[in-house]
């Protein structure tokens, strides 16, 4: 690359760099090929059951009204064929990249976008919603699965590039005039700040279209659900306690404040 009067330029010689670089400066970065095509079948099988079974169970109507029509929320806790998403080595790489070595499972949800219908997600938002702030560090980060062909017939995600560093929702010309449609084939990830505005297209096409939103969070925000508790007392892995929160738990009182604060401490001895 030609240049000249420049005397600081990053470089970097892996993908996770790039990917860094992607999230930190436009808010979203794309990796293809990370699932197999088999595998991301299998998924969307298992999403269909699963919705099915939380819609009888809350009612239609009822996920109607809420605007969660064709939402699977924390597909992990009903079969454990999707901790393998949030567990991705590349995820957990770049999320300690973004957020930092302490961070969580914030929400795992399943997004399914039915043809000729238009899904709730359409709407432009961010992952942490109602916020009109910004940090000078991410908060949240988000790996969005592909588990068909995103295309724009099928109603790829748009995204609007830079918005994460943004403390308001631009005009309606910016948008219309720098929103990008993310095509991508299936088995890639989309990855971004999930303070980054963004929406789901409408489904055109004749054929359903999968997809799986895995976001983490620093601890100092709560978990959608509470994961932790469904965990609590369990046999896992130090890393794995971390990542469902069990360690980010808040002491039910004062002496189990202080017992943790201990068992940190002699931890690290």
């Amino acid at each position: 690359m030609k240049s000249y009067g420049i005397t600081n330029q990053i470089e970097f010689s892996n993908k996770i760099d790039f990917h860094v670089e992607n999230i930190k400066i436009k808010g979203f970065s794309i990796e293809k090929n990370v699932l197999d095509s088999t595998f991301c079948d299998k998924l969307n099988q298992k999403l269909e059951t699963i919705y099915q079974r939380q819609e009888e169970e809350f009612g239609k109507e009822n996920l109607a009204a809420l605007d969660e029509l064709d939402m699977v929320r924390m597909p992990f806790l009903e079969d454990e064929l999707f901790f393998e998403l949030f567990t991705n080595e590349l995820s957990l790489e770049l999320a300690e990249r973004i957020l930092g070595k302490a961070f969580q499972l914030h929400l795992q949800n399943g997004v399914i976008n039915r043809p000729q219908k238009e899904h709730h997600q359409t709407s432009w938002h961010r992952d942490l919603p109602y916020q009109d702030w910004t940090s000078s560090k991410s908060l949240g980060f988000n790996a969005f699965y592909c588990l068909t062909d995103f295309t724009i017939t099928n109603g790829a995600t748009f995204v609007l590039p830079y918005s994460h560093r943004l403390d308001y929702f631009p005009s309606s010309e910016f948008v219309k005039e720098n929103q990008i449609q993310i095509t991508a084939p299936k088995g890639s990830v989309l990855f971004f700040d999930s303070m980054l505005y963004h929406r789901a297209g409408i489904n055109s096409s004749d054929a359903v279209r999968y997809g799986i939103n895995t976001m983490f969070v620093v601890p100092i925000i709560k978990q959608q659900v509470d994961i932790a508790s469904q965990f609590e007392g369990k046999s896992l892995s130090p890393k794995l306690k971390e990542l469902l929160g069990v360690t980010y738990q808040v002491p039910t009182n004062v002496k189990d404040f202080r017992e943790r604060r201990l068992n940190k401490i002699t931890l690290h001895k």
